[in-house]
């Protein structure tokens, strides 16, 4: 439930100020954990799960989790090759892939910790391939192996190789110890021709599938991306057999309201309303441009109809890479790579970008997504801090413990925050003994009159990991004064509720500074609306309400108040 209070808090936390002059601050102290650099060009209604990126550069690869200020929660510097798919698992592992060769793949699992723990292969005889990995909740897994198959192509194309080389894929779904327990082979379902007609079937080696996405849907069944046939299929996970086929020389498809297609796609996904997402590099297409594409599919009546094509107006072409993701509010992100300065959009329906970050510098990246995550390398008691009214000059203090439940020391290097009225009181490093805590004291010290809000980063820090803890902290100071015998109001302010916790009633102040267009409303924890309080026009003034929850059951629930261009968002505790 903290998790879920941290995530609705940052849902408010709009932030018009980048953070890129601070975080190189702190990078230059951290020895050889300077990843690349990165701006938010966008942040507003952001989706508030944490970016999952793996750039890689000439100097080495980083696998970073960041939140959506690009302040680090982890970063694990590693060499040795080129990283694919850095992303959390559903039985909660990290896990990337890495080439360091043309028959070099490997994929690993690492913890929370940053620890490698597992290692996710193929059969023997076929190769792993590096697109995708899915890893199920019972430790069950599947990946895309890779086989290489002596062909003679004369029989096919004229000018073929008598002793081509054919790279074929094939799926494998493995169990927890390794086994195999039932594979697919493209050779057995595809026929040799269906490939683009741009691929080269002349060639000594020839790639011939290159499939890059491995989806199961929840039907059961699995749905691969083949991107030299420019085609998403589905395959009967029981029978192998495949069930349908869009796109490419074998569509099955009637495509309506859609006359481009897609070409040389990459991350074919399956929404929660069932339609398909891929992201569309247009290769090959004219123009060339790539794109967000959804399908709504009739597996009845073989339709595919087009319901969104997002493309930045054709402003962008990504030959190879890029991916997709559906969030958990609705929101789609999306991965330009693939480019000289890649970048990461968030849009919401309305095709809106509310959320963007792009790469200073050069770098290759596969795919970003988005995730809740939180170490278990050492934690704190408290996701959230209000340190209440102050006036200018006093200052408020809580004590906050950090467990360390692990068998090693953790040493606690650096708290990392931006608002100077919150900062620590201890001298760092810190060292916390396995399976102890420390206190650590957190003091809110309002510098001048105003509402602050930041997140105090917790940090342990290494020459090749960073693992970072946030509390998301506020604090406001006494924003009325005597004028000539009369109250003046200077800002709006949102006062934590009184009694809290409750039972069945509470009441909540607050302030408008000038008159505005006011709404207060109650929310569950999913971000549900439970009441409205008020939602009209209010003069200047303090105000006070009453919230009956007689009929709510026991919980945290979210307090918001919009007032003109002000916002802000409180937590309540009822308690029966």
């Amino acid at each position: 439930m903290k998790n879920s209070l941290l995530i609705f808090f940052l849902i408010s936390f709009n932030v018009s100020v980048v953070y890129a002059q601070f975080e190189s601050q702190f990078r230059s102290k951290t020895l050889n954990l300077d990843y690349p650099d990165l701006t938010v060009i966008v942040n507003t209604e952001s989706s508030p799960e944490f970016l999952f990126l793996g750039p890689n550069t000439s100097a080495a690869g980083y696998l970073l989790i960041l939140d959506n200020d690009l302040l680090p929660l982890f970063c694990k510097k590693v060499a040795g090759g080129n990283f694919y798919d850095f992303k959390l698992q559903r039985n909660g592992e990290l896990t990337y892939n890495i080439v360091s060769g043309p028959a070099s793949v490997y994929s690993y699992g690492i913890n929370s910790s940053g620890i490698v723990d597992e290692q996710y292969i193929t059969p023997s005889g076929y190769d792993l391939d590096i697109h995708d990995l899915q890893v199920m909740e019972d430790g069950t897994y599947y990946v895309i192996g890779r086989d290489y198959i002596t062909i003679d192509m004369s029989q096919y194309v004229p000018g073929g190789d008598t002793a081509a080389i054919l790279i074929a894929n094939t799926i494998h779904h493995m169990d927890a110890d390794d086994n195999e327990i039932w594979r697919w082979h493209s050779i057995d379902h595809y026929d040799i021709l269906d490939v683009d007609e741009f691929i080269n079937l002349t060639s000594h080696i020839i790639d011939w599938t290159h499939c890059n996405s491995l989806e199961i849907d929840p039907d059961g069944h699995l749905i691969i991306s083949t991107k030299n046939f420019n085609e998403i299929t589905k395959i009967n996970r029981q029978t192998g057999e495949i069930i349908w086929r869009l796109g490419g020389e074998r569509n099955q498809f009637q495509f309506i309201n859609d006359n481009r297609g897609f070409g040389g796609q990459h991350d074919a996904r399956v929404l929660s309303n069932g339609n398909i997402a891929l992201f569309d590099n247009g290769l090959f297409l004219i123009p060339e441009y790539s794109s967000y594409v959804e399908y709504e599919i009739d597996e009845q009546n073989y339709t595919a109809t087009l319901v969104r094509r997002y493309s930045r107006n054709g402003s962008i072409f990504s030959a190879k890479r890029g991916g997709v993701q559906e969030l958990p509010n609705g929101n789609i992100l999306i991965s330009w790579d693939g480019i000289l300065y890649p970048f990461v959009s968030e849009i919401n329906p309305e095709d809106s970008t509310v959320y963007e970050v792009k790469y200073d510098n050069h770098v290759q990246q596969y795919r970003a997504y988005k995730f809740p995550w939180k170490t278990n390398l050492f934690s704190v008691q408290y996701d959230s801090l209000d340190f209440g009214t102050l006036t200018v000059g006093d200052s408020s203090s809580i004590e906050v413990k950090i467990y360390n439940r692990g068998e090693d020391s953790v040493i606690i290097n650096e708290v990392f925050n931006n608002e100077p009225s919150f900062y620590v009181d201890e001298i760092l490093p810190i060292e916390i003994a396995p399976h102890d805590s420390i206190e650590i004291t957190i003091v809110f010290e309002p510098l001048e009159e105003g509402n602050f809000t930041d997140k105090m980063n917790f940090r342990y820090i290494t020459d090749t990991l960073l693992i970072a803890q946030q509390i998301f902290v506020q604090g406001e100071t006494n924003i009325i004064n005597e004028v000539k015998g009369s109250t003046e109001i200077y800002s709006y302010s949102l006062s934590q509720n009184y009694p809290n916790p409750f039972n069945s009633s509470t009441t909540i102040n607050f302030s408008v500074h000038k008159e505005s267009d006011v709404n207060l409303s109650i929310y569950n924890l999913l971000g549900e609306l439970i009441s409205t309080l008020v939602n009209e026009q209010k003069k200047p003034g303090h105000y006070e309400y009453e919230f009956n929850a007689s009929d709510l059951s026991s919980g945290i629930y979210l307090y918001s108040i919009k007032a003109g261009s002000f916002m802000k968002i409180k937590k309540m505790v009822l308690l029966r």
